[in-house]
């Protein structure tokens, strides 16, 4: 199992930075609405540009973290649930404008792939306090 959470944090890690970096500009088929962009996804979304922009941190900071964690199991814990609650939260805004369900199957992947790292280091947690 531990090869499987670590290549799991290695692809989430490689999304984030693929998505938030790469991709922040360019059309894609699963963003929100109409959008075309990551700026005008979160518009569709009702989303405020400081709202993004702390989003964008907070997923670059979690595959960061997925990587970091790949050594140091807490850390993996902790980004699972982080990147976990992150990708609900994209989840539920796919939801909330009714997308079609195509729309949804990357945050609803990253979403299971986090919880799954997650609950594979949920025993390491007690080593990090």
């Amino acid at each position: 199992m531990d090869l499987i959470s670590t290549l799991l944090q290695i692809f989430l890690a490689i999304a984030m930075y693929d998505v938030w970096l790469f991709r922040y500009r360019t059309p894609g088929c699963f963003r929100g609405g109409n959008s075309t962009t990551m700026e005008e996804e979160f518009k569709v979304y009702g989303l405020s540009d400081s709202f993004r922009r702390l989003i964008r941190v907070l997923k670059l900071t979690a595959g960061t973290l997925m990587v970091v964690g790949i050594w140091y199991d807490p850390i993996a814990f902790l980004a699972g649930v982080m990147l976990g609650f992150l990708m609900f939260g994209a989840l539920a805004m796919h939801i909330k404008v009714k997308d079609p369900l195509f729309k949804a199957i990357p945050a609803t992947s990253f979403f299971l792939m986090s919880v799954l790292v997650a609950y594979v280091h949920r025993a390491e947690l007690s080593s990090f306090f």
